[in-house]
C-alpha cells in the first residue's frame, strides 16, 4: 500500500528540437525531483531542463517497478511518459498500483492526436487500438469499412502485418499513413494502399503509429450481430456442425443482456457460436468457454481467431461443473450442453452466479426439458423465472415451390438471481 510522497507522472508530448513543451508545475516537479524515471529517448528530451535529481531508466522488466517505488516512498519521484499519460499510457497501470490519490499527472499532446493534426483528419470518431503486447488477430474484432483507426504497435504488428490483415478481412482497398517519430529529427509520414508490395521490404522507425481509413467490401466480419450460421467452422459443410443457430443465438444474448465489464460462463460452448458472439459485441466483458470435446474446443479456437476475439475469450478444455470451480463468480450464465449432468450444472451455476445475475439454459429434447422444469419449480419465489420457445422455419421448395420447413423448437428457461440469495430446494 502506497502511503508515501504523491508521484509526478510528467507527459512528454511530441516533442521538438528544443525539447517537449512542458508547463510551470511539471517544470517544478522535474527541478525537486530526487528520481527522474524514463526510457532512454525520454530522459534524452528532457535532457536540457534543469534537474538535479537521479536520472534512471525503468527497470526491465516493467514489472519490477512497482517495488522500485515501494522502496522509495519517502523521495520525490517523476516518472515520464510518452504524450498523455492517461491515453493508453502509464498512468492506467500506476492508477491501479499506487493509487490515482498518490499521483499528479501532466498531459501532453500524445502521439495520435499529433498524427491526426499532421495528416488534417478530423478524428472526433476515430477509434484507437493498441497492439502493445496483444495477438495480431484481435484487430479484427474492431475493424469495420468506412472507419478510421489509429493503431499503436509493437514488433509483431508492424505496419506489414497489419495491411495483411486488412487484406484477409476483405477491406483491400484501405489506406495506411504510418507516422514516425513525430516532433523528433527522423519525422516522417507515408502513405500506403495496404496492397503495395513496398510495405514488406520497409523498416519503419521504433516509434510510430499508424493511421488506417478501412475501406473495403468487407464481408468476413460481422457489422452487426447475427453472425451468419455458415461463417462458423466446425468440420462439417458451412451452416452446419455443433454451433447454435443465429436466431436462437440472438435470443439468447438478449436474454442474458451483456453489460460492460461482466464476467460470463458458457457451460458446453460446442465450436463456440454463442461465446464469439457474445465477446464480440461486449468487448470489456470476459467470457469463458467451456467445453470437453476435443475437436469442437478445436473448431471454437479456429472460430476465435477467425473473429479476433483474443482478449476477453478463454476457452477451456474441460467438463461442468468441475471445470468450473477455478473460474470467477460469473454476472452471466449460458448452458447449451451438459453431458448428462444438467441438474447439477444449473445447482452448482445458481450457487456461483452473483446476486442480480442472469443464467440461460436452453433444451430441444423433452428430457432436457424436464430438467429445467423440475430445477424451476424448486426455485424461490424471489428468483425470477422466465420461459420462452423459440421455433424458426426456413424457407425450402417442393416441386418448384415454396415451402416453410420447420426446425427444431428450442426452449430457453432465463433465471434472475435476486439481490439477496436463498437456499435451492434440494
Amino acid at each position: 500500500m502506497w502511503d508515501g510522497k504523491v508521484i509526478n507522472v510528467i507527459g512528454l508530448g511530441v516533442g521538438s528540437e528544443n525539447g517537449p513543451s512542458l508547463g510551470q508545475a511539471a517544470l517544478n516537479a522535474l527541478a525537486e525531483a530526487d528520481w527522474v524515471v524514463g526510457a532512454s529517448h525520454q530522459l534524452e528530451k528532457v535532457a536540457g531542463y534543469p534537474i538535479s535529481g537521479e536520472q534512471i531508466a525503468y527497470p526491465s522488466p516493467f514489472s519490477a517497478l512497482s517495488g522500485w517505488l515501494s522502496s522509495h516512498q519517502n523521495d520525490k519521484i517523476v516518472l515520464l511518459a510518452s504524450g498523455d499519460p492517461l491515453y493508453f499510457g502509464l498512468g492506467d497501470y500506476l492508477s491501479r498500483t499506487v493509487g490515482q490519490e498518490h499521483l499528479t499527472f501532466h498531459a501532453n499532446i500524445s502521439s495520435v492526436q499529433a498524427a491526426f493534426h499532421q495528416l488534417g483528419l478530423p478524428w472526433q470518431e476515430a477509434e484507437t487500438i493498441s497492439l502493445h503486447g496483444r495477438p495480431l488477430k484481435s484487430i479484427r474484432v474492431r475493424l469495420q469499412s468506412n472507419a478510421l483507426y489509429a493503431v499503436l504497435t509493437d514488433q509483431n504488428s508492424n505496419p506489414a502485418a497489419i495491411a495483411q490483415e486488412l487484406i484477409d478481412c476483405q477491406f483491400e482497398q484501405s489506406i495506411l499513413w504510418v507516422c514516425e517519430d513525430l516532433g523528433g529529427k527522423e519525422q516522417q509520414i507515408r502513405e500506403f494502399r495496404v496492397n503495395d508490395p513496398e510495405l514488406a521490404s520497409l523498416t519503419f522507425h521504433p516509434l510510430h503509429v499508424t493511421i488506417i481509413q478501412c475501406k473495403g467490401a468487407g464481408g468476413l466480419l460481422p457489422s452487426f450481430p447475427g453472425i451468419a450460421d455458415d461463417q462458423f467452422e466446425t468440420g462439417k459443410e458451412p451452416g452446419k456442425g455443433l454451433i447454435t443457430k443465429k436466431d436462437v443465438r440472438l435470443a439468447i444474448l438478449s436474454q442474458l443482456s451483456p453489460t460492460s465489464g461482466e464476467i460470463a460462463w458458457d457451460i458446453g460452448a460446442g465450436c463456440g457460436s454463442v461465446a464469439i458472439e457474445w465477446a464480440r459485441w461486449n468487448r470489456s466483458g470476459q467470457i469463458y468457454a467451456i467445453e470437453n470435446n476435443n475437436e469442437r474446443l478445436n473448431y471454437c479456437r479456429i472460430n476465435q481467431a477467425k473473429f479476433g476475439v483474443l482478449s476477453n475469450l478463454s476457452i477451456m478444455a474441460g467438463t461442468a461443473p468441475g471445470a468450473c470451480q477455478i473460474l470467477p463468480d460469473p454476472d452471466a450464465i449460458f448452458i447449451g450442453g451438459s453431458g448428462g449432468e444438467l441438474n447439477n450444472i444449473l445447482k452448482f451455476s445458481f450457487t456461483r452466479l452473483k446476486s442480480g445475475g442472469r443464467l440461460v439454459a436452453s433444451a430441444v429434447t423433452e428430457h432436457t426439458k424436464s430438467t429445467l422444469l423440475q430445477f424451476a419449480s424448486k426455485l424461490p419465489d424471489s428468483v425470477s423465472v422466465e420461459w420462452s420457445q423459440i421455433s424458426i422455419s426456413k424457407g425450402d421448395s417442393i416441386a418448384e415451390q415454396l415451402v416453410m420447413r420447420p426446425q427444431l423448437p428450442v426452449t430457453l428457461l432465463t433465471i434472475i438471481k435476486p439481490a439477496i440469495t436463498q437456499k435451492v430446494a434440494q
